[in-house]
């Protein structure tokens, strides 16, 4: 069986400032301040992370940053809703179509890689309308700080769901950023960048995917680029 997971933010929805807020309205909760959220890239990178760099340079111990993460992850799942409803969130092109024709595939596990906590995970999902039950497993933002940890948990996961064995050279790993890539490639999955977030294709192709692609839109195309390596594998 093939493991196919997605990122979110640019990958599956459309890019907004409504993490940002949710994060920074959260850490003012918590801590009292959001530090220097505003000038700060989040690009590729996980919750616990972010929350560690903002109030490392706020001037808290990564001690006492540590033991407050679950409480800054059950704020933005307070605020995310009102806060998601007024950036009227919604999915990239192309993504229904596609979930709907890989949901239609008995030899597929869909799943989430995402910076995101897993409960703002589903929260922005359902705000763009998708479906968080399409994703059965997935690993999240609140797993682990190093996003290039993920894919291991995923695929332990998977695992664990499915009772069988997932191999990182069944697995792809779809995202807008050069992290995704990275990502994939510390585990030795497929790396298969989409440029409908902050990055240009050209910026991507960089980072030597295994395919580029400029959306999501075509669903027969896309589909058939997913699922080329577990087709060739099983010849």
């Amino acid at each position: 069986m093939q493991l196919i997971l997605f990122d979110i933010d640019g990958t599956l929805i459309a890019l907004s400032r409504a993490g940002r807020t949710v994060l920074a309205g959260a850490l003012r909760t918590v801590f009292g301040t959001a530090g220097p959220i505003d000038n700060y890239s989040m690009a590729g990178k996980t919750d616990a992370l972010m929350i560690h760099d903002l109030m490392g340079a706020a001037g808290f111990a990564a001690a006492t940053i540590e033991t407050r993460l679950e409480e800054v992850f059950e704020e933005m799942a307070w605020q995310a809703p009102a806060v998601f409803a007024r950036f009227e969130m919604r999915p990239c092109g192309g993504v229904p179509e596609l979930l709907e024709a890989l949901r239609r595939q008995n030899d597929v596990l869909l799943g989430l890689l995402t910076g995101n906590n897993r409960r703002i995970a589903g929260l922005k999902l359902q705000a763009a309308g998708l479906d968080p039950l399409l994703f059965p497993v997935g690993a999240f933002g609140c797993d682990h700080r190093d996003r290039n940890r993920l894919p291991g948990i995923a695929l332990a996961r998977a695992q664990a769901l499915m009772g069988e064995a997932f191999v990182p050279e069944e697995t792809v790993v779809v995202g807008d950023t050069p992290a995704d890539i990275v990502c994939a490639r510390s585990s030795g999955a497929r790396a298969i960048a989409v440029a409908t977030g902050g990055y240009s294709a050209a910026t991507l192709a960089t980072y030597d995917p295994d395919l580029l692609l400029y959306d999501l839109a075509d669903t027969d195309s896309v589909l058939g680029s997913l699922r080329a390596r577990a087709v060739d594998a099983h010849a």
